[in-house]
């Protein structure tokens, strides 16, 4: 059964995407960051093992990427589309561009960027927003071994700006969500891993409590199990 929390302009799901997107209308923008599939990356021994509670605890959840049922899914309910992993996926469309994130990465075994697929231009455009184990271990909110900085998807959502509805159905621990509520836009994010849902749910909370100056426990109003 999907569970759905409503949090001042955010809507929750702790489901499926492949489940819970067919139900639901058409967004003026999917940003998202799907599983890569390249099985476990985070350390079970040595210096860099994850941080909080997944500290020495191999994912699960990337063994395979979405397959392309999901991605046309993905394109019915949006009319624009931001997936990081790209390069992995080759979901780029004919009529939009790339956006690369700079990370400033200097470890030899880490990524020193990420691609985008993007349908809002027909360019490729960078950002550069640090994001390096030294900013990780300083600014990450969760133990999420894939969060990005709320930041970044600030930076999308403004240079996105008629993308008033948001969707992601790959939510994570919750920045995109974040970003979302902090900029007045409508949110929705979906996300079937438990642990990353309730860690979205108290973020998102926290966002919008301090636009409505709310206390984060009166923005929050669970919603009978089931879908909608």
């Amino acid at each position: 059964m999907t569970e759905r929390v409503v949090i001042g302009n955010a809507t929750l799901y702790h489901g499926d995407c492949r489940e819970v997107l067919p139900l639901l209308p058409r967004f003026d923008l999917v940003l998202t960051d799907p599983p890569f599939g390249m099985g476990n990356f985070v350390q079970t021994t040595g210096r860099l093992m994850g941080r909080g509670d997944g500290v020495g605890k191999a994912v699960e959840w990337n063994d395979a990427p979405p397959d392309e049922a999901v991605f046309a899914l993905i394109r019915e309910k949006s009319k624009h589309r931001v997936i990081w992993g790209a390069n992995f996926f080759n979901c780029f469309e004919d009529e939009g561009g790339a956006i690369i994130w700079l990370k400033r990465q200097r470890m030899p075994n880490f990524s020193k960027a990420e691609i985008a697929a993007c349908t809002h231009f027909k360019k490729t455009e960078t950002v550069e927003i640090p994001w390096t184990n030294f900013t990780v271990t300083h600014e990450a909110e969760t133990d999420h071994p894939c969060e990005r900085p709320v930041r970044l998807y600030e930076w999308f959502l403004n240079y996105m700006p008629k993308g008033q509805t948001v969707c992601d159905p790959f939510m994570g621990s919750g920045s995109c969500g974040v970003a979302a509520v902090r900029m007045g836009r409508t949110f929705t994010g979906i996300e079937r891993e438990r642990g990353y849902f309730d860690s979205a749910c108290e973020r998102i909370s926290r966002a919008q409590a301090q636009g409505t100056l709310l206390p984060p426990e009166e923005t929050r109003q669970p919603v009978q199990e089931g879908l909608l």
